[in-house]
C-alpha cells in the first residue's frame, strides 16, 4: 500500500507538541526518591551508597533503552504503542512498591523498571519530534522538553520529599501518581500516525545511514554529561562540608539548577538560531565558569547562582544535541541516531565520579568542582576551535 504524507494542522500540531512535551516531562522519573535516601537506609540498614543505588542503577537501564529503542523503532511497531509502553513501565515501577516495600531488592528491581522507561521515553520524546512536526518547529519544541524535563523533575523531588516529610518514606512512591496523568495525556493528545511532514522527506529511503556528526554530537554528549553530574554527586558534601549551610541547603541547589534549566529551556530555541555555531560551545564555557565561581565561593548564595547557570548550560547542551542530529542523518537513520547518542550520553554521567575523582587529585589544593570548572573550559575552547557544529549546520541535510 503507497505510504502517503499528510500535514497535519495547526491545532493537531498543538496537540501533538503537548503530548511530546508529557512524554518529556517523565526524564527525571528515577530521582523521585532521592528526598528519601536516609530513610530509606535507616530502615534496611543500609549505608547512603547502598541508599543511592535506587537512582544509580537506573541509568545502566536508561543506557539499555537508548539502544533498544533506536532499534524498536526501525521494526513495524508504532511510536505511540511503544511510547504508551514506555510510560506503563515507569508507573508500574513507581506503583509496586507501595503494595511491597519489604525487600531492597525488590525495590531496586522497581526502580530499574522506571529507569527502563525513563530512558525510553527520553529518547522517543526525540524521535516523535523528528518523526511527526515540521522542521521549523523542531529546534523550539526540542528547547521546550528540556523545561518539561526540569518541571517533571521539580515535580518528582519536591513532590515526593513533600509526600514522605508527613508520615513514611513509602509515601513517597505515590508521587508516580504523575506518571500515570501523563499516560492519560498521551494517550489523548499524541496521534497514531508517524509520518514526516516536511514535504522533502517523502522520497527517503528505508536504509540507515549514520555518518560521523552522530558520533561527533555523542562525544561532545559525553563531555557534557561528564561535567554536569558533577552538581548532583558533589554539591551537598561540598556545602555541609565547608559549613556552608546544612542538607535543607544542599538540597536547595539542586532545585535551583533544575529551574535554571526550566527558565532556559524556554528560550533554547531563540539562542540556537542566534548561536547557531557556537551553542554546544557556549554550554561548555557557562560550566566552566559556574564550577569556578562555586569551587572559589565561600558563600551559599554565590553556590546557588553557580547552581542556577549548571541548569542553564545542562538546558542549552541537551536541547541543542537532538536538533543537530536531526539536522545531520534522514527521517529513517534518526531513531537509531538518538538511540545511539542517548547511550552514549548516560555513560558521561555514569562514569563522571570515577573521572572526575580521579582528576581532582592531580590539581592539589583544588576542589573538584574548580577542577571541573578548569576542564570545562578546556572542553569549550577544543569545541569552538574545533569548527564541530559549525561543520555539522553548513553541511546539514537539505
Amino acid at each position: 500500500m503507497e505510504h502517503t504524507v499528510q500535514t497535519p494542522g495547526t491545532a493537531h500540531l498543538g496537540q501533538t507538541r503537548l503530548g511530546i512535551l508529557a512524554v518529556s516531562s517523565l526524564g527525571m522519573a528515577s530521582l523521585a526518591l532521592t528526598p528519601s535516601y536516609a530513610a530509606i537506609a535507616q530502615d534496611f540498614s543500609l549505608s547512603n551508597t547502598s541508599a543511592q543505588m535506587l537512582t544509580s542503577l537506573p541509568n545502566i537501564f536508561m543506557m539499555l533503552a537508548g539502544l533498544l529503542v533506536g532499534r524498536l523503532t526501525l521494526t513495524k511497531l508504532n511510536l505511540k504503542t511503544l511510547t504508551l509502553g514506555s510510560i506503563c513501565l515507569i508507573v508500574f515501577g513507581g506503583f509496586l512498591p507501595l503494595a511491597f516495600h519489604t525487600s531492597f531488592v525488590f525495590l531496586l528491581l522497581c526502580s530499574c523498571l522506571v529507569g527502563l522507561g525513563q530512558g525510553a521515553c527520553t529518547n522517543l520524546a526525540q524521535v516523535l519530534i523528528a518523526q511527526m512536526l515540521p522542521k521549523k518547529q523542531r529546534q523550539e519544541t526540542i528547547g521546550l522538553t528540556t523545561t518539561a524535563i526540569n518541571i517533571g523533575g521539580i515535580i518528582f523531588i519536591m513532590g515526593g520529599g513533600r509526600l514522605a516529610a508527613g508520615n513514611h518514606w513509602v509515601n513517597n512512591y505515590w508521587i508516580y501518581l504523575f506518571s500515570a496523568l501523563v499516560l492519560i495525556v498521551v494517550g489523548l493528545l499524541l496521534p497514531w500516525h508517524s509520518q514526516i511532514s516536511d514535504e522533502q522527506t517523502e522520497q527517503s529511503s528505508t536504509a540507515v545511514h549514520l555518518n560521523k556528526y552522530v558520533f561527533y554530537c555523542s562525544f561532545w554528549a559525553f563531555c557534557v554529561m561528564l561535567l554536569n553530574n558533577v552538581l548532583n554527586n558533589n554539591i551537598a558534601m561540598y556545602v555541609v562540608q565547608n559549613h556552608l549551610g546544612a542538607t535543607v541547603q544542599a538540597a536547595l541547589t539542586s532545585t535551583i539548577s533544575l529551574v535554571g534549566g526550566m527558565l532556559c529551556g524556554l528560550v533554547v530555541g531563540v539562542i540556537g538560531k542566534k548561536m547557531q555555531y557556537t551553542t554546544i560551545a557556549l554550554s561548555l564555557v557557562l560550566y566552566g565558569c559556574s564550577y569556578l565561581l562555586i569551587g572559589f565561593a565561600h558563600s551559599l548564595s554565590l553556590i546557588y547562582v553557580g547552581s542556577f547557570v549548571v541548569g542553564a548550560a545542562m538546558s542549552i547542551a541537551m536541547g541543542q544535541f537532538p536538533y543537530l542530529i536531526s539536522i545531520s542523518v534522514d527521517a529513517n537513520s534518526m531513531s537509531l541516531a538518538i538511540g545511539i547518542y542517548a547511550a552514549i550520553n548516560a555513560t558521561g554521567g555514569a562514569v563522571s565520579p570515577l573521572v572526575v575523582n580521579s582528576l581532582t587529585p592531580l590539581f592539589g589544593s583544588l576542589n573538584v568542582f574548580s577542577v571541573s570548572g578548569i576542564l570545562a573550559l578546556v572542553f569549550g575552547l577544543v569545541c569552538l576551535g574545533g569548527h564541530f557544529q559549525k561543520n555539522l549546520v553548513e553541511n546539514a541535510l537539505e
